[in-house]
């Protein structure tokens, strides 16, 4: 539907705060900025009159739904005493629900709404539009008072048809293979299946992946979210997942299409790692390397490497290195950040094995190295800390330039763009660059 497609598109483009900055004891600009942080600007000198006015009760143009279908949708719309007009805009429910008050959704609807309609409807047909079955969409109001001022927004949320499903399209799943970090499953689908998608992940987070990725990515159902980031197969497969978490639970969703190509209801199977550490304390030691000139993007500086050894009772743990003077005004902080889970499903926020990297750590700083790890019943054991002094020299270096406060290391700071490989739900980036023995 090309309408919804453009509201999606334009969900990239976020809005933009305007510092007010005035210079000079002459302005020759009129700055006019909403609660949301748009502006409008303009010429003092083109400006004629700047007047206010009163607009008695509420402005409103209330919206109720008696019928969907994918083409055409029956609604009614009652506008309040003072609202003049209003138009209309639908747009997956994903989207809906980042507008979290009445001047987003008037930012980010009015570019793609409807003309404005200026009288009420009873069971009114809204055509031209093409939904997905099966998928929740939020249709808007957006009323405007007498000066076409648009003041607020309504809302009603529908679900539209599902699709006629020939058969009973299902698989089943076997699992014949666990490891620590990965596990196999054996696909069998029935006589009704002509393709199925499955995508796997943690546990208990693909409604929180559909909540932030579905405007994202535009899905207006689990259906599409699934067969979007799934793997499509044909007949009894066996599929392979990899570089997960020891001691951990996933869940597998599949979906299944039936002879024309319709979505089936998805079916969930869970599956688990094998476990790693024990019920004892976990700890990790930590070991100064060696202290040496290494490329950092193309120039050599000094780097210090650490090694990182879990015990036996560890599941997994994390690491960190800080200048001592920022460490120690910030331990009790740094130090409950270190022992925590993520949000969400976070690529190299945790390691499992010993692990050995370097930081870039100028000469004779003192430094303070931390790790933490938790046992096999999800506990976490004391942090370790190992306070260091970098040597005075590096071998081969003639003078070796200030770089800033901050300790430099391979593990780099989280980003914005999740990582997404077919099969698996995506995941942000924690760390990268990890040399691991």
């Amino acid at each position: 539907m090309k309408k919804i497609s453009l509201i999606i598109a334009s969900l990239a483009i976020t809005a933009t705060s305007f510092a007010q900055n005035i210079g000079g004891e002459n302005p020759n600009r009129l700055i006019i900025t909403n609660t949301a942080g748009n502006y409008s600007g303009y010429v003092i000198d083109h400006t004629d009159n700047i007047s206010f006015a009163t607009v008695e009760g509420e402005v409103k143009a209330t919206v109720s739904v008696s019928d969907v279908a994918l083409d055409k949708i029956k609604l009614s719309v009652t506008r309040s005493e003072a609202c003049e007009g209003f138009r209309i805009a639908i747009i997956p429910n994903t989207i809906a629900g980042q507008l979290t008050d009445d001047v987003i959704a008037i930012g980010y609807l009015k570019r793609d709404a409807s003309e404005i309609y200026y009288q009420d409807f009873t069971d009114a047909e809204l055509t031209g539009i093409d939904l997905d079955a099966d998928s929740e969409y939020a249709i808007y109001t957006i009323a405007v008072d007498r000066y076409g001022v648009e003041a607020s927004t309504d809302k009603t949320v529908i679900k539209t048809p599902a699709p006629e499903i020939v058969g009973d399209p299902k698989v089943t799943a076997e699992v014949i293979d666990r490891q620590l970090k990965s596990f196999k499953i054996k696909f069998t689908p029935n006589d009704d299946v002509t393709a199925y998608y499955c995508v796997a992940g943690e546990k208990g987070t693909m409604q929180s992946q559909y909540e932030m990725f579905g405007p994202m990515f535009g899905f207006s159902n689990f259906n599409q979210m699934i067969m979007s980031w799934g793997i499509r197969n044909e007949g009894v497969q066996e599929k392979e997942w990899k570089d997960f978490a020891p001691n951990s639970e996933y869940e597998v969703y599949v979906v299944s299409l039936d002879i024309n190509g319709n979505p089936a209801p998805y079916q969930v199977f869970e599956v688990s790692t094998l476990a790693l550490g024990g019920d004892g304390e976990a700890t990790v030691t930590i070991t100064l390397g060696d202290y040496k000139l290494t490329n950092w993007n193309d120039e050599q500086l000094p780097s210090q490497f650490i090694t990182f050894t879990p015990n036996d009772q560890a599941s997994c743990f994390r690491v960190g290195v800080y200048k001592a003077e920022i460490y120690d005004e910030k331990a009790d902080e740094i130090k409950a950040e270190l022992c925590t889970d993520p949000m969400m499903p976070t690529a190299y926020w945790f390691f499992y094995e010993t692990l050995t990297t370097d930081y870039q750590i100028n000469p004779n700083v003192d430094a303070v190295a931390i790790a933490a790890a938790k046992n096999g019943n999800n506990e976490w054991g004391e942090v370790t800390e190992l306070r260091f002094t970098t040597p005075a020299e590096v071998q081969g270096a003639a003078s070796v330039k200030k770089i800033g406060s901050k300790i430099m290391s391979r593990a780099i700071a989280e980003k914005k763009n999740p990582v997404h490989r077919a099969g698996y739900i995506p995941m942000l980036q924690k760390r990268l660059n990890i040399t691991v023995k």
